[in-house]
């Protein structure tokens, strides 16, 4: 058998052990780096515009997903588009309205309020009332109850 010294290193070696601590740190450091992919625009104000605005738009491939939170590309490439048209002049209302043209209404985290989403609207409300006639409906039988 021939003699490899540099490829046959115990684990419990100390050389080993500085090896893979150099290797783990790397490894940590660069998955660090690698969640600030956004450019942020260099003016405060227009970055604050900017933020606002992600946190009212869905990611348009994660479910429910706001923009702020969402690590997908897709969602990368939105914000870079956003900061984008802040920088070019483009108000607050032009951005959502191409972003609804581009994925719908359903690109807004807070829907609309039209006939075709009553129901997300006054679903809760009616829950509400229904479940406030339920209380009141128990507590005249246990009162009843409570009488005899």
């Amino acid at each position: 058998m021939e003699n490899y010294p540099l490829l046959i290193l115990s684990l419990n070696s100390p050389r080993m052990r500085i090896v893979i601590s150099l290797l783990f740190t790397l490894i940590f450091h660069l998955s660090i780096n690698a969640f600030t992919l956004d450019d942020k625009l260099r003016d405060e104000s227009m970055e604050e515009r900017a933020s606002s605005l992600f946190a009212v738009i869905k990611c348009p491939v994660c479910s429910g997903e706001l923009l702020s939170e969402s690590e997908s590309q897709v969602a990368y490439g939105v914000r870079k588009t956003i900061r984008k048209k802040i920088s070019d002049g483009y108000t607050n209302e032009q951005i959502v309205s191409e972003l609804k043209n581009s994925y719908g209404d359903s690109i807004i985290i807070v829907p609309p309020v039209k006939s075709s989403t009553y129901i997300l609207w006054f679903t809760p409300f009616i829950i509400l009332l229904i479940g406030c006639f339920l209380v009141r409906k128990s507590v005249q039988k246990i009162d009843k109850v409570v009488k005899r």
